[in-house]
């Protein structure tokens, strides 16, 4: 369901681009100092810069559940790799890790969404201003939950791991 949701939420950046564009002028603000001003411009068709990046992430969250699947060796959790567990956990984490990646591009979805929402309202405005705190509450309280969350969970596989190694001895 995750994937699904970004999937939704790109193109929905798509359609965000394509009915913003006509609406916009010449030169809309690309780049906000921490204050929120505008303090770089360029052409609306920047957006679509923003688009392929947010594409690409989304492509890089997808991938990395079928690389831990084709290559486990790859597969970093804290000090393991995933070859270190038995093949029997391996799935259980593997589906986890799916699920991990799945919110994440989620989070990073809706950021990137949002983010042109701000910069295509920004640019309507007589003095461009963006709201960047909520975006970083967003994407660094989210991807840290996420994360928070997820590690908690391997770090229970991997005791319960050790548990299983100690009574077979």
């Amino acid at each position: 369901m995750p994937r699904l949701v970004s999937f939704l939420l790109l193109i929905y950046s798509f359609f965000l681009i394509q009915t913003g564009l006509p609406k916009l002028p010449a030169r809309i603000p690309t780049h906000f100092n921490s204050a929120g001003r505008a303090d770089g411009w360029g052409s609306p068709g920047s957006l679509w810069i923003i688009f392929v990046a947010q594409a690409l992430t989304c492509a890089v969250f997808l991938l990395v559940p079928y690389l831990g699947q084709k290559y486990p060796n790859s597969v970093h959790l804290g000090l393991r790799r995933l070859t270190d567990f038995p093949v029997s956990q391996r799935v259980a984490i593997l589906t986890m890790m799916n699920e991990m990646v799945g919110y994440l591009s989620v989070v990073m979805n809706l950021l990137f969404v949002l983010m042109l929402h701000e910069i295509i309202q920004a640019a309507q405005q007589s003095v461009p201003h963006f709201q960047m705190l909520w975006l970083l509450v967003l994407g660094a309280g989210g991807t840290f939950a996420i994360l928070w969350y997820y590690l908690g969970k391997f770090r229970r596989i991997e005791k319960s791991d050790d548990n299983a190694i100690e009574i077979t001895h």
